[in-house]
């Protein structure tokens, strides 16, 4: 587990650790990148949305519900996936300055080298 792995290192400490698992429920993917991940929407419809934002009260799917770019299905799928969605743990942990993102990078990187099947295809 990355999240161990980053502890027995002293990258984060135990205490870090459970404040950012406590934090990533808390945290989900936005609304914008889950309507382009599951196909609903173009990267330049989602800027357009997020532009129109800026002047509006309204929320991303209404709002790309009034330029005709999500139906009321469309948007209560991305709404439930997003209920179900959390960030990454380490996407987390940089949020919360508890980690620089390049150390995690180096970490992670680290960490899937020493997880990498041998020869024999046994984790190390």
């Amino acid at each position: 587990m990355f999240a161990k792995h980053l502890v027995d290192r002293g990258v984060i400490s135990e205490d870090a650790l459970l404040t950012a698992l406590e934090r990533q429920k808390e945290m989900t993917i936005s609304f914008g990148r889950l309507a382009h991940q599951m196909g609903f929407m173009t990267l330049d419809q989602v800027v357009e949305v997020l532009g129109a934002q800026k002047q509006s009260a309204l929320r991303f799917g209404a709002l790309a519900m009034e330029r005709s770019m999500l139906s009321q299905n469309q948007v209560d799928e991305i709404l439930q996936a997003q209920r179900e969605s959390h960030l990454p743990l380490g996407q987390v942990l940089a949020a919360l300055g508890l980690v620089d993102p390049l150390r995690l990078d180096e970490e992670l990187r680290t960490y899937l080298a020493l997880d990498a099947p041998d020869e024999q295809g046994e984790s190390r």
